[in-house]
């Protein structure tokens, strides 16, 4: 009897408790869990399991390598493979530099393009990426070419034999991806907010000069308004609809305000980039589907906050022409019919060839005008 209750709240047990993938915040579980296998299984407090998730952020991409986006991209596996890992000096897990040199170069040697398990921040989507890699000269073979990490010295790596990636990387949690402080609205006309050209609903706040932000947190953004007080601050904003980055100068008053409110947390992050059937990216919000152009444009500065009801006049047209005007609207080179209108139109009969003036009527006798 005790071994069937046993095994009955053994059973009971099991039933209640998560799995490793109902651990994650929903903003990760687009990710396939055998890419995080290695990275779950280290860690041993369920609480934070969100918190100790990497992957290679992208930092900087080349302007030729349109495959993958700075800031928003992570690569979080090879070939449906996690990414290597080993622990560094203090036990954390980190990036098999060495490991990730041989499988591309591997794929080089083969010439066969490599699989990027890519990770976005936008609206926390899961996509694949084939970068083709193609094997260089040993004499063009420098190590000053790799762009695999900051942080790693490169003498600390292991020879290479591809080409450049265009691209570089920088192994940074995931949760550091909802780091973002969505602008809601325009509190103070002609505030710093309202002066950098801030718009709300459409922008989001993803970081700042010197990396300010980067640590995350409801209150950093406030806090670091306040302690940039009469002074320039640097603000990265991105935008929802123009689906673009850009710089924004923002001149801080004495008062320590930046002019809009902002929201922080699960509800402000930055939502899904969708794709029209026609390949052009768009992106929905509440003024609707806006199609983005495919390169990133900076946005101008605005004398008053854009909103649904900003009216935009086109070019003028001139009126259009009354059904009256047209009736009576006469055509010169027909002014001669106009006049012949209602008269016989029947044609005059010739005249004989062989008497000459018979077209001509003979004159009335005199002596026929006297008798009358």
């Amino acid at each position: 009897m005790f071994k069937i209750a046993k095994n009955l709240v053994k059973t009971f047990e099991q039933t209640l408790s998560l799995s490793d993938q109902d651990r994650l915040d929903g903003f990760f579980q687009s990710i396939p869990p055998n890419l995080l296998e290695s990275q779950i299984h280290s860690n041993t407090d369920m609480s934070t399991l969100s918190d100790v998730l990497s992957g290679l952020r992208v930092v900087y991409v080349d302007e030729l390598q349109l495959q993958l986006e700075s800031y928003f991209d992570f690569i979080v596996g090879i070939d449906d493979d996690p990414l290597p890992l080993m622990n560094n000096q203090h036990g954390y897990l980190y990036p098999d530099y060495n490991e990730i040199i041989r499988l591309l170069n591997i794929h080089a040697e083969q010439a066969s393009p490599v699989k990027l398990n890519v990770w976005s921040a936008k609206g926390g989507t899961f996509r694949d990426e084939y970068m083709s890699l193609s094997a260089i000269p040993s004499d063009e073979n420098q190590m000053e070419d790799i762009n695999l990490s900051n942080d790693t010295p490169h003498h600390q790596l292991s020879s290479k034999i591809f080409s450049p990636l265009g691209f570089k990387v920088q192994w940074t949690p995931l949760i550091a991806a909802t780091y973002t402080y969505h602008v809601l609205q325009l509190n103070i006309e002609g505030g710093p907010a309202h002066a950098a050209g801030l718009i709300p609903d459409e922008d989001y706040i993803i970081g700042s000069q010197d990396g300010l932000l980067a640590t995350g947190g409801e209150t950093l953004l406030q806090d670091l308004i306040r302690s940039r007080a009469n002074h320039d601050l640097i603000l990265y904003v991105y935008n929802k609809v123009v689906d673009c980055v850009r710089p924004v100068t923002v001149n801080i008053g004495p008062d320590g305000r930046l002019g809009c409110g902002v929201g922080y947390g699960f509800l402000h992050r930055i939502p899904t980039v969708r794709k029209q059937e026609d390949g052009n990216t768009s992106m929905h919000s509440n003024k609707g589907i806006t199609n983005a152009p495919t390169a990133a444009i900076p946005v101008p500065t605005f004398d008053q906050p854009m909103s649904s009801e900003t009216f935009v006049p086109g070019i003028a047209k001139p009126p259009p022409t009354s059904k009256s005007s047209k009736k009576h609207a006469v055509n010169i080179s027909t002014m001669g019919d106009y006049f012949s209108e209602g008269k016989d139109q029947s044609p005059t009969p010739k005249p004989s060839t062989g008497d000459k003036d018979a077209s001509i009527p003979p004159p009335p006798s005199k002596n026929t005008e006297e008798t009358q």
